[in-house]
């Protein structure tokens, strides 16, 4: 049994219509030169920015969750996560009027042999992440808990779309939120419990197993924070899809 199809087979897609009318906005794999990025701003201006003249955010006095996001299919190219189709975000809100915002999209050339995990990394070279040593997915224990979770977090729904997209918002996220390897929803209509994505020290893992040669989507949700304690610099991370195929 084949893979899926190597850029466009399996992609992340954020919404950049409405939660009443969803325009799913595929980011292909590999993203290269700016292009095929989820970017994320304080600043709701930045719709046109390229990739290298991405504004820093000032570190605030205390942990919050970084407001705006943006899918980039092209260096200057964007669309606004519930920009209504432009590229101007709307603040992201774990509510009722926003909880269809990302999923997981694949077509039906390959199968999957097991449940599928998403989580991130520091680069596309996927190697380990040092809990508590402050960067944006390895915490801080000041900023993020006691047990330093990810900067970067996430839930995801209990079941494929075909049997059903989520209806409903899940538990507000929490910067602190998050268990030591996996988090996985209970099977069916139901989120997860927030999660941090740090690599392969904590991660979401799908309920079951999708379909043989079957396309579908997967909703999730993902927000980032930053705080006083987080190191300054530049970060890439890689919002990944772990997964075995037959």
């Amino acid at each position: 049994m084949a893979d899926f199809a190597a850029t466009t087979g399996l992609v992340l897609q954020i919404n950049t219509g409405t939660n009443a009318s969803p325009v799913w906005t595929a980011l292909s794999n590999n993203g290269t030169s700016g292009a095929n990025e989820l970017r994320f701003s304080d600043l709701s201006t930045q719709g046109a920015t390229a990739s290298a003249s991405w504004p820093y955010m000032t570190r605030p006095g205390s942990t919050q969750q970084v407001p705006y996001q943006y899918a980039f299919t092209a260096d200057t190219t964007s669309l606004g996560l519930w920009g209504t189709s432009t590229n101007t975000p709307v603040a992201f809100a774990q509510d009722a009027s926003h909880y269809l915002s990302h999923r997981w999209s694949w077509d039906a050339l390959g199968t999957f042999a097991s449940a599928p995990i998403f989580t991130a990394y520091a680069s596309t070279g996927h190697a380990a992440i040092t809990r508590g040593d402050s960067s944006l997915l390895g915490g801080n224990t000041t900023d993020t808990g006691g047990t330093a979770r990810s900067y970067l977090k996430g839930v995801l729904w209990g079941r494929v779309t075909s049997a059903g997209a989520p209806a409903t918002n899940p538990t507000a996220f929490t910067v602190t939120d998050g268990a030591t390897g996996a988090v996985t929803p209970t099977a069916g209509a139901n989120w997860s419990s927030n999660q941090g994505l740090q690599g392969d020290n904590d991660w979401l893992q799908a309920a079951a197993t999708p379909a043989a040669t079957t396309a579908d989507q997967l909703n999730m949700m993902i927000c980032l924070y930053t705080g006083p304690n987080e190191l300054t610099g530049t970060y890439l991370p890689v919002i990944s899809c772990k997964y075995t195929f037959g």
